[in-house]
């Protein structure tokens, strides 16, 4: 039977066809497989993984996926995020998806960095010199790394606080001092000028001469408290106490003195009663003659213990500037007022 030579040629073109739609769906399948296994070699999920664990107290530019690295080299990513408040603060704990099998040192760090000024922010696990091993679901010791734009804002800010708050009240108060002053320092400069060049001039004369009168002071300062001088000083000072200790002495004398007279006086009473009248007349005599003297006795001792006094402000009064004793007064600065 003859076959129709368009029916062959149309069963051909459906053979064609689907070749044509078996390749491009295969390329398509292929491009598929190419890209997931892509994704999974930079993300670094191409086999199993251990899981280990770190806080941070910020997290900025971290999120799901970013990678870990171990010294540089990716190990894995962040597989997830969670808040947890820790004492009145919240802090992030992430699961750090690490290759199966890497060994991390029990004294590692993990810290927040970038390798770059423009790269993008990676965990990155420092590692320790530790013999000890940790194992999978622990946690690694983690410090939050510098944020270099984060440092930059606050430095930024801080200017801006002081440029607004510092420098231009600052600026506007020195403004205001300059328009007030200024017409004055005009006026008078030349003024103020030349009375300096001539207290120099004055000075620049005078410095000679004030020279050679402190030179002299000193030298008689020296000769005043020469070694010889000072040792008459203290013999002066010595006398002076002593001399105020036998005053003292002398002064409780003359008040038991005065308690005797006053018994003798009390004796002859009862003896001017006992005997007669001559004897009583003497007696009387001698009474009027101690009563003279205990009534003139309080007004030694007064004397004397004025004298007393006065030898102790004496005795001070060298002790504090002992160029008393050369001649001359108190300078007004030390004794004050008059």
């Amino acid at each position: 039977m003859p076959i129709c030579a368009g029916c062959s040629v149309k069963a051909e073109g459906m053979r064609d066809s689907r070749i044509n739609y078996v390749l491009v769906g295969s390329f398509v399948l292929a491009m598929l497989v190419a890209i997931v296994v892509s994704i999974a070699v930079i993300s670094g999920r191409t086999g199993s993984t251990d899981a280990f664990y770190t806080v941070y107290d910020n997290v900025g530019g971290v999120k799901y996926g970013t990678k870990v690295l171990y010294e540089g080299f990716p190990i894995g990513q962040v597989d997830d995020i969670r808040p947890q408040r820790d004492g009145g603060k919240t802090r992030f704990r992430l699961r750090l998806a690490v290759a199966q099998g890497w060994q991390i040192p029990e004294d590692s760090v993990a810290r927040i960095a970038a390798s770059g000024f423009l790269a993008a922010v990676a965990v990155d696990i420092k590692g320790g010199s530790s013999q000890v091993l940790l194992k999978p679901g622990a946690d690694v010791r983690g410090q939050s790394g510098g944020n270099l734009f984060n440092a930059m804002a606050d430095i930024a800010s801080e200017v801006t606080s002081l440029s607004q708050n510092g420098l231009r009240p600052l600026i506007e108060a020195l403004n205001r001092t300059v328009s007030a002053f200024g017409p004055v320092l005009e006026q008078r400069a030349p003024q103020l000028f030349d009375n300096l060049v001539s207290l120099s001039a004055d000075l620049a004369s005078k410095t000679p001469r004030i020279s050679s009168n402190v030179e002299q002071m000193t030298n008689g300062m020296n000769r005043l408290f020469s070694p010889e001088n000072t040792r008459k000083l203290e013999d002066v000072i010595a006398n002076a106490d002593r001399t105020s200790a036998n005053l003292a002495e002398l002064t409780g004398s003359l008040h038991s003195s005065k308690a005797k007279v006053d018994s003798i006086l009390t004796t002859i009473d009862k003896v001017a009663a006992d005997n007669g009248e001559t004897v009583g007349q003497g007696l009387k005599d001698l009474r009027y003659s101690l009563q003279a003297v205990a009534r003139n006795i309080d007004s030694v001792t007064y004397n004397l213990e004025g004298t007393a006094r006065n030898m102790n402000e004496f005795s001070r009064e060298i002790r504090q500037d002992p160029g008393l004793l050369l001649g001359g007064n108190r300078s007004r600065d030390e004794t004050g007022p008059k």
